[in-house]
This record gives structure tokens, sequence and C-alpha cells, in this order.
């Protein structure tokens, strides 16, 4: 009898802390502004911020829980590699603009690099026919003597 009474006393407290687990919890703030978390009613004056309901979950519910994880995790991971995607698309445009401001440059450059060798042609022509025009002045001068 003795072992009966242990297995229904055991029954009987497991039963009742059931009750104890899968109940409210409470959130709520007194009035010196600290936060509460608690399976117990707050007092009257407090505010009360959230009161959760706690249900036990069973395998299935766990099982979808868990599955809705993955789920979420697998989107973050496309969605990082789709970020991913878009900066070296992004940073492939800003080598291709990159690439063509430097062609535009070195162009500009031989541009200007033939500019120059003209202004130093023309610059040499000129000193040609200053010194020929020097050359005839002072062979007129001579004959004016």
């Amino acid at each position: 009898m003795n072992i009966f009474s242990i297995i229904i006393g055991i029954l009987l407290v497991t039963f009742l802390n059931s009750g104890i687990i899968a109940g409210q919890v409470y959130t709520w703030t007194d009035e010196n502004g600290n936060l509460h978390v608690t399976d117990t009613p707050p007092p009257p004056k407090s505010k009360v911020k959230e009161t959760l309901e706690y249900q036990e979950k069973t395998a299935a519910d766990i099982q979808e829980l868990e599955q809705t994880k993955r789920d979420r995790q697998d989107q973050k991971a496309e969605e990082a590699i789709r970020q991913r995607a878009d900066a070296d698309g992004k940073t492939k445009d800003n080598r291709k603009k990159f690439k063509k401001r430097i062609r535009n440059a070195f162009d500009q450059a031989d541009a200007a690099q033939d500019r120059a060798f003209e202004a130093g042609e023309n610059a040499r022509q000129a000193k040609e026919e200053a010194e020929a025009a020097e050359k005839e002045l002072k062979a007129l001068d001579e004959q004016n003597q």
C-alpha cells in the first residue's frame, strides 16, 4: 500500500507542477521604474507591460518551429548572397568606369603631348624663320653701307 501511495503522490505532484509551469508570465514596472518578470500577478499600482500565456509545445510544434528557424536562416543566407552579388556587380561597374576614366586620361595626355610636339615644331620653325630674317636684315644692312 505504501508504494501505491507514493506513486499517487508523485503523479499528483507532477500534475500540479505542470500547472505552475504552464501558466502566465507577467512583465511589469514598479513605481521605482524597475522591470519585473514573474509568474504572479503584479501589484495594483504597477504598470503592466505584457502578459504572456505559456503553453507547452508538442513534438510537432517544436519541429515546426525548428523548420521555421531553418527557413529564416536560409532566407538570410540567400539575401547575403544576393547582396554580395549586387556588390560584385557594382564593383565590376566601378572598375569599368575607372578603366574608362584612365583611358580618357591617357587619351588627354597623348593629345596634350601631340599639341606640345606641334608647339615645339612651330617654335623651331619660327626660330628658323627669325634667324633667316635676321640674316637677310644683316645682308641688307651690309649692302646699304
